[in-house]
């Protein structure tokens, strides 16, 4: 069991994620990117000049004996169908979908209680140490006003963006506020501000201020494989856990 490697199944392979999780994979020893689940077939993937053939399906439907954990980085209808074949198979999975709503996080959370979940509306590690200064720091900032400002690619879908509700739980959860993402989202006294603009990968900040002086916290992605790395991080952390609900957060406190 040590030396056994990981094989890994990519749901939204085809996706702006999924192409880049596939390269990372192939850097990392003892992991084997086993199957991909796309809505269009890939022919082949390039590496190093070399072409690798990767079995390629539209659903995990029948593939419960050719993958050990699965990466999803697709939309949350889909996730949602493939976090119902993992429990029913007792396979383990990596989530960077994002835009649930609060009955789909509520099923996440059940699904959880029969096998691990590591779920993340970003896998990037300076993002995640955003997460923990946040809670450090926002009792002491509690009577400022708050801006949640991010700028992503014109095709995300969700706005605001799964990290900036995130930023918000963690502002309200440490102020004693109610946390559902609907009454975050009605929150006076935290601004969202969402831009979807050309290619940009993810920008966020976290402003507060007041007459007397602004304090803001920034993170730029400047590419996509930090994400990418940080979800597969996941998946050997995750492999051998049995069930619960997991994050980023858990990985870089390991």
């Amino acid at each position: 069991m040590k030396n056994k490697k990981i094989r890994i199944a990519i749901s939204g392979a085809n996706g702006r994620m999924g192409k880049i999780i596939i390269k990372e994979i192939f850097k990392i020893k003892n992991i084997i990117l086993s199957i991909l689940i796309t809505k269009e077939k890939i022919k082949n993937i390039k590496y190093k000049n070399k072409n690798y053939k990767i079995k390629n399906y539209t659903s995990l439907k029948n593939q419960e004996n050719n993958f050990d954990i699965l990466i999803d980085f697709s939309e949350k209808k889909n996730t949602i169908e493939n976090i119902k074949y993992c429990v029913k198979n007792n396979k383990n999975i990596i989530i960077g979908t994002t835009g649930f709503n609060d009955k789909e996080e509520k099923f996440i959370k059940l699904s959880s209680k029969k096998i691990c979940i590591v779920k993340s509306s970003n896998f990037s590690n300076g993002i995640n140490l955003i997460y923990f200064i946040l809670k450090k720091i926002i009792k002491k900032l509690k009577n400022k006003k708050i801006k949640i400002k991010e700028k992503h690619h014109k095709n995300k879908k969700d706005s605001p963006s799964g990290t900036s509700i995130e930023f918000a739980k963690i502002i309200n959860k440490s102020l004693g506020k109610k946390n559902c993402k609907k009454e975050i989202l009605k929150n006076k006294n935290i601004t969202f501000v969402s831009k979807r603009i050309g290619n940009v990968i993810g920008n966020h900040s976290i402003i507060f201020s007041d007459k007397n002086e602004i304090l803001e916290i920034k993170h730029k992605a400047k590419n996509r494989s930090i994400f990418a790395i940080g979800a597969i991080q996941s998946a050997i952390w995750c492999f051998k856990k049995k069930s619960g609900l997991f994050s980023m957060k858990n990985i870089i406190n390991k």
